[in-house]
C-alpha cells in the first residue's frame, strides 16, 4: 500500500489543500474520477453562467423597442453557443490536469476511488493511505425513481449544459435554482418551456415574497404546472411522453430535463468504510473546524450540505488548511454567506428568510422597496423587490432581492452583515443618485 502525507478526494476547492500541502513538502495524492476542476468548472456555475449570458443578451435585444430602438434577431446559432462554452471549460480543465501531472507532486489518480478504511482508498488496482485525508467529493444530480425514466435519453443538469441541438419543447421536472436558470437559458433562446412543480411556487426555499414574485414572472413566460408530478415517462420516435399523476394528462416534448435536486457522493465513495458519520441524507457531519468524527479526516464543500455553493467551499478551504496544518484552529462560520439565482429576473439572498424568522419565533422588522419607485427603475423600465429583515436592535437578519443585477446588489448587504451587522452601514452611507444601488438603500430606509 502506497503511503502519502495527504489524500484529497475531489479536484474542485480541494485543489487548494493539495497545492498548499505540496508546497510545504508533503507528499499528496489527488483522487478525481472526472475532469479536473470539480463541479463548478465542468458542470456547474462556470458553464451555466456563460450560457446564461447569451440568454441575457437575447432578452436585451428583444426588449429594445420599449426604449425606442427597433431591432430583430436574425439567427441564434445554438450549437456554436454551447461549443464555445464547452471548449473554454475543457481547455481550463485540461490545463489544470497538465499542470498537476507536470509537477510530479501531487500525484493524480484520475480514476474512481472508494474508501476501504478510515484513511485508506482503493484507486483502480492500487491501494493508498495517508495521515491526513480531505473529503471534498461533492454531489451529483438526484434522479427520482420514476417508471420508464431510466430507459429514456433524459437530461440532467450536466447533460443540459452540453446539448448540441436546441429543443423545440423542453419539459423540466423540478422548481429549484437549476430549473429556474436552465429554463431562462433555453426559454430566452426560443425553446418552449413546461415546468412541473410539486408545490405551488418555484424557488420555494427563497423568502416567501421573493418566491411569489418570481413565480408570477415565470408564469408569464413559461407554462408552469403546479402541484404536478410525473407518474411515468416513455420515449418513442424522438419524443418524450410524460404522464401526470392524478388526472392522467400527458405532455409530449422532444426533451426532458430532470432537475430534482442533488445528492452527496458519499455512497459511491463508500464513506461508511471510513467510520465517518453522516446524516440521514448521506451528507458528512463535521464540527466547527470541519473535522469529522475520525481523527485526521476533514470534509468540506457540497458534500456537507451546508450552503452548497462554490464560494462556500472557497471560504471553507482556508479554515480547513489552518485547522489541519497549523496550531491556530479557527472555526468556520457560515454567517452571511449569500447566494444568487441567475434567472430572469435574478434573485439574490443572504441570511434568514421571513418564514424562517417566524418559525424560530424571532421578533423582526421589515423594510421593502420596489425598483419602479426609483430613478434607475424608470431608466431601466423594469421592476423588482428589495426586502430587508432586521431585529429590534437594528441588526441585519436577512436581505432578499429580485430584479436586475440582484446577484451584484446582494453583496452590499453581505459586506454590511460581515462588517458590523448594523443597518447604519447602509443608511449612513451616501449613495450615488440615481444608481441602481439606491434601490437597496431605500428598502433599509423603509424599515418600520
Amino acid at each position: 500500500m502506497k503511503k502519502f502525507d495527504v489524500i484529497v478526494v475531489g479536484s474542485g476547492a480541494g485543489l487548494e489543500v493539495a497545492s498548499f500541502a505540496a508546497e510545504k513538502g508533503m507528499s499528496v495524492a489527488i483522487v478525481e474520477e472526472g475532469p479536473l476542476g470539480g463541479t463548478c468548472l465542468n458542470r456547474g456555475c462556470i458553464p451555466s453562467k456563460m450560457l446564461i449570458h447569451s440568454a441575457d443578451v437575447v432578452e436585451t435585444i428583444k426588449s429594445s423597442e420599449k426604449f425606442g430602438i427597433k431591432s430583430r434577431i436574425e439567427n441564434i446559432d445554438f450549437a456554436s453557443i454551447v461549443k464555445r462554452v464547452s471548449e473554454m471549460v475543457d481547455t481550463d480543465s485540461s490545463g489544470i490536469e497538465k499542470a498537476i501531472r507536470e509537477s510530479g507532486n501531487p500525484t493524480l489518480y484520475k480514476m474512481h476511488g472508494k474508501f476501504i478504511g478510515p484513511k485508506k482508498m482503493q484507486v483502480g488496482s492500487e491501494q493508498i493511505e495517508a495521515d491526513k485525508v480531505f473529503i471534498v467529493g461533492g454531489t451529483r444530480p438526484s434522479i427520482p425513481s420514476l417508471p420508464g425514466l431510466e430507459t429514456t435519453p433524459y437530461l440532467d443538469s450536466t447533460k443540459a449544459l452540453r446539448l448540441e441541438k436546441q429543443p423545440e419543447h423542453l419539459v423540466i421536472i423540478g422548481g429549484g435554482y437549476i430549473a429556474a436558470e436552465l429554463a431562462h437559458f433555453y426559454g430566452a433562446l426560443g425553446t418552449k418551456i413546461t415546468i412541473l412543480v410539486r408545490g405551488e411556487k418555484i424557488l420555494k426555499e427563497e423568502d416567501e415574497e421573493i418566491a411569489d414574485w418570481i413565480t408570477r414572472e415565470f408564469s408569464k413566460k413559461y407554462q408552469i404546472l403546479f402541484n404536478a408530478e410525473a407518474e411515468t415517462v416513455s420515449y418513442q420516435d424522438s419524443k418524450f411522453t410524460i404522464k401526470l399523476k392524478g388526472d392522467g394528462n400527458k405532455i409530449i416534448a422532444d426533451q426532458l430535463l430532470v432537475a430534482a435536486g442533488r445528492i452527496p457522493n458519499t455512497d459511491i465513495l463508500d464513506i461508511k468504510a471510513t467510520g465517518v458519520e453522516m446524516d440521514d441524507k448521506g451528507f458528512i457531519k463535521v464540527n466547527q473546524y470541519l473535522e469529522t468524527n475520525v481523527e485526521g479526516v476533514w470534509a468540506f464543500g457540497d458534500i456537507l450540505g451546508i450552503l452548497p455553493f462554490r464560494h462556500t467551499a472557497n471560504d471553507q478551504v482556508g479554515f480547513a488548511i489552518r485547522d489541519a496544518f497549523t496550531d491556530k484552529k479557527v472555526p468556520f462560520d457560515p454567517f452571511a454567506i449569500g447566494h444568487a439565482v441567475f434567472s430572469s429576473p435574478q434573485v439574490g439572498g443572504v441570511g434568514k428568510t421571513e418564514q424562517e424568522l417566524k418559525k424560530m419565533g424571532i421578533k423582526y422588522k421589515v423594510g421593502k422597496a420596489e425598483l419602479k419607485d426609483t430613478g434607475m427603475g424608470g431608466a431601466l423600465q423594469e421592476n423588482g423587490l428589495a426586502k430587508v429583515l432586521v431585529d429590534e436592535q437594528n441588526n441585519i437578519l436577512g436581505v432578499h432581492i429580485i430584479g436586475p443585477d440582484a446577484s451584484i446588489l446582494i453583496h452590499e448587504a453581505i459586506v454590511a452583515m460581515k462588517a458590523n451587522g448594523k443597518i447604519g452601514a447602509i443608511t449612513n452611507s451616501v449613495y450615488i443618485h440615481p444608481a441602481l444601488s439606491e434601490w437597496l438603500q431605500r428598502a433599509f430606509f423603509a424599515i418600520e
